[in-house]
């Protein structure tokens, strides 16, 4: 690995922790700069767009506590993936999602920053 893709790998590490701060605080400025136009995510309380993930994370989806158990980005030039063991201690409208998951992360760099524009989300099994 180079040492620009360490330094790309080391950004993105930052970045998926900061996505879940972001809907943990309820910051809704940067969840729109951290997700793109077109992002969706795929995952245990079913499918959302954009507008519906900032929409929960502006009140309804309630992280207590959250970890990345493991992450490992790969860099395609302008695209990457993230695959990740997750887990959080959280609630969606009232309702316990607390889990473990898998996740799967496209980010794509544009206009000198990385996005995110797809998640998908599986619970994993015990």
């Amino acid at each position: 690995m180079t040492a620009a893709t360490a330094l790309v790998v080391e950004e993105l590490v930052e970045l998926s922790h900061e996505l879940v701060r972001a809907v943990q605080a309820h910051d809704r400025a940067r969840l729109e700069e951290l997700l793109a136009g077109e992002f969706s995510l795929d995952g245990a309380a079913g499918r959302l767009d954009r507008d519906e993930l900032l929409d929960a994370a502006g009140g309804a989806y309630q992280i207590e506590d959250f970890a990345y158990e493991e992450i490992d980005p790969d860099v395609y030039g302008s695209t990457a993936v993230v695959v990740s063991r997750y887990s959080q201690q959280a609630s969606l409208s009232g309702r316990d999602v607390s889990m473990r998951l898998r996740v799967t992360d496209v980010w794509v760099r544009r206009d000198g920053r990385w996005q995110i524009v797809r998640r998908h989300a599986t619970p994993e099994d015990d």
